[in-house]
This record gives structure tokens, C-alpha cells and sequence, in this order.
């Protein structure tokens, strides 16, 4: 498969990621990284949105790691993909209903 070039914001996706590690008490993004065994390059582009792709084992270590530190925080909160990037027609709706 030939590969785009396009980034996540030019598929209308908005990063959310940033957002949420401030929820969890500015977790850094090179902590998430290393909890999550993910390179911190490839968590650095899914929060800035220049992420060209994702690897749906990076996306479900990304979140089972968010997870883990929202318990150990005491947060009764379960992270979801939503809480690393949602559409933005998704969000459109979401906040003109």
C-alpha cells in the first residue's frame, strides 16, 4: 500500500493526547513513552497531529498505559481512543448539540 504522506490533521483527526496528560497530573510525554514501550517520537506526533499512521498495538499500549496511571493516581477514569484523537466532524457534533 502506497503510502499518502497525509498526517492525522489532514484526515480531520484532532489530537486530544496533550489534553489528557494534563489530567493526569502533567504526565510527561517521554514517561508515557517509556510506560508504554512506544518510541517518544511516535507519541510526540499523535500529539501534535502529524502522526501519518498508527499501529493498532501502539494505540491499545498507549491506552492500556494511560489506564494504569489514572489507577495508580486514584482518577476513577477508564482512557479511551478518544482521549488520544477524535474526528473532527465528531467533535463538531458533539459540541452543537
Amino acid at each position: 500500500m502506497k503510502q499518502s504522506g497525509k498526517s492525522m490533521s489532514d484526515f480531520k483527526f484532532v489530537p486530544t493526547l496533550s489534553k489528557t496528560l494534563k489530567e493526569l497530573d502533567d504526565l510527561t510525554r517521554n514517561a508515557l513513552a517509556v510506560e508504554a514501550k512506544v518510541r517518544p517520537a511516535t507519541i510526540n506526533d499523535i500529539a501534535s497531529g502529524k502522526s501519518k499512521q498508527i499501529n493498532m498495538e501502539t494505540l491499545n499500549a498507549i491506552i492500556e498505559t494511560l489506564n494504569t496511571f489514572a489507577k495508580e493516581k486514584g482518577l476513577d477514569k477508564k482512557y479511551s481512543v478518544s482521549d488520544i484523537f477524535e474526528h473532527e466532524d465528531f467533535l463538531n457534533q458533539k459540541y452543537c448539540d
